[in-house]
């Protein structure tokens, strides 16, 4: 039994027993799953947030000293942060369509 289909009768049979539709149900647990990277995603940019300040102030940094070639650090904090603000602004997105 392929996985979909194990799906598909898990969906029926809480269908059967909750009373809400086959929508709800998906549209709930995207909204978990969503919530739930939102929340990580935030705490990674409150860990970034308490080194550097902002990301203005970290783009500035690296402008002011540069990238140590022994010391990729900050490159890296700045490729991340600005990750996970794309990633929060596409998540926060589709939340508010859910």
């Amino acid at each position: 039994m392929s996985v979909s289909t194990q799906v598909h009768e898990l969906l029926e049979r809480v269908a059967t027993v909750l009373p809400v539709s086959h929508e709800d149900i998906i549209y709930r647990g995207i909204a978990v799953e969503v919530a739930d990277r939102i929340m990580a995603l935030k705490k990674a940019g409150a860990r970034l947030r308490a080194r550097y300040g902002s990301l203005e102030e970290l783009e500035q940094r690296i402008q002011a000293e540069g990238i140590s070639p022994d010391d990729h650090t900050l490159y890296e904090d700045l490729l991340e942060w600005r990750a996970i603000n794309h990633e929060l602004a596409e998540l926060l997105h589709m939340f508010e369509a859910l």
